[in-house]
């Protein structure tokens, strides 16, 4: 596919068309990461947020958490008291 670079005001901006924005997911407002690979000549978006694996990691962590807070609930509160 190729798109044209267009100019407004004193900055170039390159309009994404509806395959792409759908593909990644993204709508108006949408916060992206930019970067340049000057090697390759090529620029990544990459769309802000969390990826499946990471809420999958998320999600552990925080069952183990609560796991360790049931477990360990009187010895976490005498050790609060005994900070206060």
């Amino acid at each position: 596919m190729i798109q044209k670079i267009i100019k407004v005001g004193n900055e170039l901006y390159l309009p994404l068309p509806d395959e792409i924005t759908q593909a990644l997911q993204l709508k108006e407002g949408s916060e992206v990461t930019v970067s340049v690979d000057p090697d390759k000549k090529q620029i990544l978006i990459q769309p802000l947020g969390q990826s499946q694996a990471l809420k999958e990691i998320n999600l552990e962590f925080a069952e183990q958490v609560t796991a360790f807070i049931r477990n360990y609930k009187p010895a976490l509160y005498e050790l609060a008291r005994l900070d206060a």
